[in-house]
């Protein structure tokens, strides 16, 4: 097992004893109800270039409604390749330590204390720095694919498998966001 699994897994256990992550068993209901109305989208977008191309492709037509509010984290190397509108915060990636911290602007009260209806995490592969952000954040729907420790964070999640074309996944997520 690798260095960085072993870490990972005594911050988990950590974060599990301290009680501030659990599995979600509580059912989510879906269905068209008029008074439950999506006004705030987070999405976060990939860190690693190659994914990060394909989800900018895929959500090109994103059909955006406009008494919804969207937020996007994105990684700052690719900002200048991101066209969609809405709040744009940036994202730093260290590739050597696989560390991210995310733009100081997301922690004013104003975004950080916000009730988003639905986060969005489009990241195919685990990272502990995300994960553990999107559980900070509060928001009824939180929405990543499935990998070992996804049941700790999300409450929908996308299956993924590296036979699996990603597009076709950023696709489904593209619908639930329409």
């Amino acid at each position: 097992m690798k260095f960085k699994d072993i870490q990972t897994k005594i911050k988990l256990n950590y974060l599990k004893l301290s009680g501030k992550i659990n599995k979600s068993n509580l059912p989510i209901e879906i269905k068209n109800d008029s008074n439950k109305i999506i006004k705030n989208i987070l999405i976060i977008f990939p860190i690693k270039e190659e994914a990060f191309r394909v989800a900018i492709y895929t959500f090109r037509n994103l059909v955006k409604n406009k008494n919804v509010n969207y937020y996007f984290i994105v990684n700052n190397v690719y900002k200048h390749h991101f066209h969609l509108s809405g709040y744009v915060f940036d994202l730093y990636y260290n590739t050597k330590q696989q560390k991210i911290k995310f733009d100081e602007t997301f922690f004013e009260e104003r975004i950080i204390n916000k009730k988003f209806d639905m986060i969005v995490d489009l990241n195919n592969q685990f990272n502990y720095d995300i994960s553990n952000f999107i559980n900070d954040l509060k928001g009824y729907y939180k929405v990543g694919f499935k990998n070992r420790y996804s049941d700790y964070f999300y409450n929908i999640q996308i299956d993924f498998s590296k036979n699996d074309i990603l597009e076709n996944s950023y696709k489904k997520i593209n619908l639930m966001l329409n």
